[in-house]
């Protein structure tokens, strides 16, 4: 059979995810937030200490990416930036009273637009997408 870049997983994958990407930013963008500092007000408000490199990880960005953000919430009053007692050079986030308030918020449309997102999906089928998913990631790592 010959290849076609209509059916190629990746690419339907790719689409999917931007379309739902592009979605959720315009929810957000109701409220003056983008998804990425969303998402970084997620990751920061659910440890206790992040670094600047730890926060990169996760959200898969590159470092001065992460500065740039942190440098934009920083001035929204969102994120205050500490430097570590034992290594001044790891900048540590912590979200401010400004900050916690948005992320609550935020997780509310989060939350609302993964429900819609999943409505009339069962558990089941959802749970096979997540680990088809994860196997389609591990024949890659594999690969």
């Amino acid at each position: 059979m010959m290849f076609n870049l209509d059916d190629c997983i990746a690419c339907i994958t790719s689409r999917s995810a931007k379309k739902l990407a592009d979605c959720f930013e315009k929810r957000l963008n109701v409220y003056n937030i983008t998804r990425t500092q969303w998402i970084a007000l997620y990751y920061i408000s659910r440890n206790k200490t992040i670094t600047q490199r730890q926060l990169a990880g996760k959200m898969s960005l590159k470092e001065p990416t992460v500065v740039r953000l942190i440098d934009k919430m920083e001035v929204l009053g969102w994120v205050v930036r500490t430097t570590r007692e034992d290594d001044k050079r790891i900048k540590l986030l912590e979200l401010t009273e400004k900050g916690q308030k948005v992320e609550t918020e935020m997780r509310e449309v989060a939350e609302k637009f993964r429900n819609d997102v999943i409505s009339g999906i069962s558990a089941e089928e959802l749970n096979s997408y997540k680990s088809t998913l994860d196997k389609m990631l591990c024949n890659i790592k594999n690969g």
